[in-house]
């Protein structure tokens, strides 16, 4: 075996847990003969849909479950007078189902917040249903302030009409006793907390900013260490913006977001802009909209990407 064959054949047992077949092996030797890097070939490998599959299904049999003193019969009553839900959530194992998040998908964000959070002071920008600020407080955060502004997107399923109040953060807390505060609040007014926080939690907030920029820092004025943010993100290695054009209410319905943005461009703005020590994308995971956007160039298909940027 060549040192090439070698190396292909370790990124597949790491990636895959498994030796490449002939056809793959073909693929990827064929490319390097090309000029294809080494380092981008174990990119493809590592980020294939195989390997996606495989990291999922491990982050889903990882789930948070809360513990409540209320009858399980009555937090399931909750749960279903009070759909949809954004977030999933499992308290004394009854589960929230039909939500704009999954299980699996909410393990792998959590993947960036630190097991133990004693005496550390968490701020959840975004908070939704509080999924991350209650997984905070059961990992011994000494504080965490939740904040959201309740307007988000709780369309995912559509037979739901929609509630008047799309925010299940209170009716969360009063179920399993939370001390977490809450507060109602735009993410360009987060100076009126007037504190700082060792952790801050920015997760599928940035690509609705149109002045994402000026909002993290504000943020990066208000962490100690670390900023934790996830979000939609463009399929390029430039440092490049894409901005949609909307100006109504029916421009939101029929575009994506406000922005998106390729990871080099998140990381060049923490760094180069909010004066972060490191920026790094800790991993990127590929998701299917459905639809063709402009920002996807033809394809029903997108990136998500899970940053830190520390001090």
């Amino acid at each position: 075996m060549s040192k090439i064959e070698d190396k292909i054949y370790n990124y597949y047992e790491k990636s895959l847990g498994r030796k490449p077949d002939k056809k793959g092996l073909s693929h990827f030797l064929t490319k390097y003969e090309n000029g294809e890097s080494l380092e981008v070939i174990r990119n493809e490998i590592e980020h294939s849909e195989e390997a996606q599959i495989l990291k999922m299904k491990e982050f889903e049999k990882k789930p948070l479950d809360l513990f409540s003193t209320k009858p399980k019969e009555d937090i399931q009553k909750i749960f279903q007078d009070n759909a949809p839900w954004y977030h999933w959530m499992s308290i004394n194992g009854i589960e929230i189902s039909d939500t704009r998040t999954s299980k699996a998908y909410q393990m792998w964000i959590s993947q960036n917040i630190p097991k133990d959070l004693t005496n550390k002071t968490i701020l959840d920008i975004g908070c939704a249903d509080g999924f991350y600020s209650f997984l905070c407080e059961s990992r011994n955060a000494k504080k965490i302030v939740a904040m959201d502004l309740e307007s988000f997107d709780l369309s995912k399923n559509k037979t739901i009409p929609p509630k008047q109040n799309p925010n299940n953060f209170k009716i969360l807390k009063n179920i399993i006793n939370s001390k977490v505060e809450y507060k109602k609040l735009d993410i360009y007014d987060v100076q009126k907390l007037n504190q700082k926080f060792d952790y801050v939690l920015m997760y599928g907030i940035y690509y609705h900013l149109y002045d994402f920029v000026s909002a993290l820092q504000k943020i990066s004025d208000m962490a100690i260490d670390s900023v934790f943010l996830s979000g939609h993100i463009l399929d390029t290695h430039d440092p490049t913006m894409y901005y949609y054009k909307m100006q109504s209410k029916s421009d939101i319905k029929k575009g994506f977001s406000s922005v998106v943005a390729s990871a080099n461009c998140l990381i060049t703005i923490a760094k180069e802009i909010c004066k972060f020590k490191t920026a790094e994308c800790v991993d990127i995971i590929t998701t299917d909209y459905g639809s063709i956007y402009p920002h996807t160039h033809g394809s029903t298909k997108g990136k998500i990407g899970l940053f830190k940027f520390s001090k």
